[in-house]
């Protein structure tokens, strides 16, 4: 299958998902925002992302991959999240994958500062504990009328087998809102495995809201990563 072929159900896609849900939102599916959740609130959220080797065989060669969250709000200014991650491999048996910690805390006021921050960690492990992969993130939004741009820069490092691994990646994002429950964009997100670049677009307010974007290369991509990715995440106030 084509990028041709995979343009026009994408579109179709996006459209009627955003004709009938409503909710609280999130603008990006790769890129985060100058947020974090309300002191004592909760929120379940699901991600769901298909991840595909080559643009042009996407048959027998798909991995889905579900990220289970329960986020909690701590304070007005920090919150935390725990993941549950499973996996099902191209032909392959559905498995647990692992979990994350995540924590998040915001530095001011909106619009204190030229660019809003947030600080942004996690901790990703294995059930037989034989990997170990702590990222942080600066996050730095800002939103201009009815557009919003974000950029996160990532530090990686990884623990595996008495080894351990860096990178460096990043995450970056605009969107514009259309109105007070629709909002469209683009997002571009890479490393030195390479570079993608596709749309996204979020629908909701409160208590529902979904968000759905993709990630087409725009490099060689290599060391077995996707070519091409497809993410939804749904998020319900608890």
């Amino acid at each position: 299958m084509t990028y041709c072929k995979i343009k026009p159900v994408l579109i179709a896609f996006l459209a009627l998902t955003s004709s009938i849900i409503k909710g609280d939102n999130r603008s990006y599916v790769w890129t985060y925002e100058y947020k974090t959740m309300e002191r004592g609130k909760a929120e379940f959220e699901h991600y769901l992302t298909f991840k595909a080797p080559k643009m042009d065989s996407l048959a027998g060669s798909v991995t889905t991959v579900h990220n289970i969250e329960f986020e909690f709000g701590m304070n007005d200014k920090f919150d935390f999240s725990i993941y549950q991650n499973f996996e099902q491999p191209a032909g392959g048996a559905f498995q647990y994958s692992g979990y994350k910690l995540r924590a998040r805390y915001k530095f001011g006021e909106k619009n204190q500062y030229l660019m809003d921050p947030l600080l942004y960690f996690e901790y990703k492990g294995k059930p037989d504990f034989t990997k170990h992969v702590l990222e942080g993130k600066l996050i730095l939004a800002k939103d201009f009328e009815s557009f919003h741009y974000a950029i996160n820069p990532v530090f990686e490092i990884e623990y595996e087998d008495g080894e351990k691994e860096y990178e460096l990646k990043y995450n970056a994002g605009s969107c514009y809102r259309i109105n007070e429950l629709l909002r469209i964009g683009l997002e571009i997100k890479g490393g030195k495995n390479g570079h993608y670049l596709g749309p996204v677009i979020s629908h909701g307010k409160d208590t529902f809201w979904v968000a759905l974007g993709s990630a087409f290369s725009l490099t060689k991509i290599i060391n077995n990563k996707p070519e091409f990715m497809l993410r939804m995440i749904l998020g319900i106030h608890l």
